[in-house]
C-alpha cells in the first residue's frame, strides 16, 4: 500500500487549486476558536503590528503551500509520488509553515512562559489540523469524481461486451454454417479499427473504446480527458499519458489534431467556423462546446476531412465557404 502510487487526481493543476482556497477558507474561522485557548496565537485586527504579522504569516503560508504544491507538479513525471513519499511531502509542508510561525512568534511576540519548543509543537499540531481537514475532504471528493468517471467507462465497455454477445449469439443462430463464417469475418475484419485501446504511460490498458464513441480529446497538463458518448450523454475519462502517445494510438483512425491541446472525431464534426480571424469546429452534439482550431493545424484538418469524403466532407465545405465569404467581407 505505501509503495502505491497515489492517485493521479493529486497532482493535477485543478486539485491543486482547489485546495488551497479551501485550506484558506478553513484556516480563518480555525484560527479565531484556536485563538481562545492557546498563549501562543497572535493574531489580531485590532493591533496594527499584529494585524500586519497576521497578513504576512498567511500569505507566507499561501506561497510556501504554492511552492510546494507547484514543485511535486513538476517532479512527478521524474519521481514517482508513492503514498509515503506524499505523506512525507505532506509533513513537511506542516513542519515549514510551522517552523515560519514559531519564527516570527518569538522574534517579535516574545511572551512570559511561552517556550520556543511549546510554540514549535504547538504551532505543528495546529498546521496539522487545519491542512489535514481540506486535505481529507478535497481528496475524498476528488476520488469520488475520479471513481465515477471509472464506473462509466467500465459500464461503457460491459455495453459493448453485452453487444457482442447479442450479435455473435445472432451469427451463431443462422442456418448457415458458410454466411456465419463470411460474417464473423466481415464484422471481425470491420470492428478491428473501430476499437482503439487507450494505454496510460506506463503501457497499461486503461480504456478500450469504440471510434464512433470517441469525440474529442483534451490535454491537461500532463493527462489527457477523453470524451466519449455513453448512454446518450458526453461521460469523460482521465488518462495519464501523453498527447504524443495518444497519437501514435490513434493513427490510422478518424481522430486528427486540431489543436496544441485538441484531438477530434472528425467524423463527429458538425460545423467549422472562424470568429475574430480564430477557426473554431462545434461537434454534432449540442452539449459539446466549441474546440479552437489553430492555423498550424488547419490545413491538415481541412485536407483529413475532404480525404474521407461523402457527407463529413461536404459539411467541411460549406464550412469552408461561410470562412471564405467572411474573409472576403473583412
Amino acid at each position: 500500500m505505501a509503495a502505491r502510487e497515489i492517485p493521479k487526481f493529486l497532482v493535477s493543476r485543478g486539485y491543486i487549486s482547489a485546495l488551497i482556497a479551501f485550506i484558506v477558507l478553513f484556516s480563518i474561522p480555525f484560527m479565531v476558536q484556536y485563538d481562545q485557548y492557546s498563549v501562543a496565537v497572535w493574531f489580531s485586527t485590532s493591533d496594527m503590528l499584529r494585524f500586519c504579522m497576521t497578513i504576512l504569516f498567511y500569505v507566507g503560508a499561501i506561497v510556501m503551500l504554492i511552492v510546494s504544491r507547484y514543485v511535486m507538479y513538476a517532479m512527478q513525471d521524474r519521481v514517482e509520488m508513492t503514498v509515503t513519499r506524499y505523506l512525507w511531502w505532506l509533513l513537511f509542508e506542516c513542519v515549514a509553515i510551522s517552523l515560519f510561525y514559531t519564527i516570527l512568534t518569538v522574534t517579535l511576540f516574545p511572551a512570559d512562559g511561552v517556550t520556543i519548543p511549546m510554540v514549535a509543537i504547538r504551532s505543528l499540531l495546529c498546521v496539522i489540523a487545519i491542512l489535514s481537514i481540506p486535505n481529507g475532504m478535497i481528496s475524498l471528493y476528488a476520488a469520488y469524481r475520479t471513481k465515477c468517471e471509472e464506473l462509466e467507462a467500465t459500464q461503457y465497455q460491459l455495453q459493448r461486451l453485452r453487444e457482442e454477445n447479442v450479435r455473435l449469439a445472432a451469427i451463431n443462430e443462422s442456418d448457415s454454417r458458410l454466411m456465419v463464417a463470411a460474417e464473423i469475418t466481415q464484422r471481425t475484419n470491420d470492428r478491428a479499427p473501430r476499437m482503439v485501446n487507450l494505454k496510460d504511460n506506463g503501457g497499461t490498458v486503461r480504456l478500450t473504446i469504440n471510434i464512433d464513441s470517441l469525440y474529442y480529446l483534451e490535454s491537461e497538463d500532463n493527462y489527457i480527458k477523453v470524451h466519449y458518448k455513453h448512454n446518450d450523454k458526453i461521460a469523460s475519462y482521465l488518462l495519464r499519458c501523453r498527447t504524443k502517445m495518444v497519437e501514435e494510438m490513434l493513427k490510422g483512425t478518424s481522430m486528427v489534431r486540431c489543436h496544441r491541446s485538441y484531438i477530434v472525431n472528425i467524423a463527429k464534426i458538425g460545423f467549422i467556423g472562424e470568429e475574430h480571424r480564430m477557426h473554431y469546429i462545434t461537434m454534432d452534439d449540442d452539449s459539446i462546446k466549441r474546440i479552437p482550431v489553430s492555423k498550424s493545424y488547419y490545413e491538415t484538418l481541412i485536407n483529413s476531412l475532404n480525404a474521407i469524403g461523402g457527407t463529413i466532407s461536404d459539411r467541411a465545405e460549406k464550412g469552408n465557404i461561410v470562412m471564405n465569404e467572411q474573409e472576403e467581407m473583412a
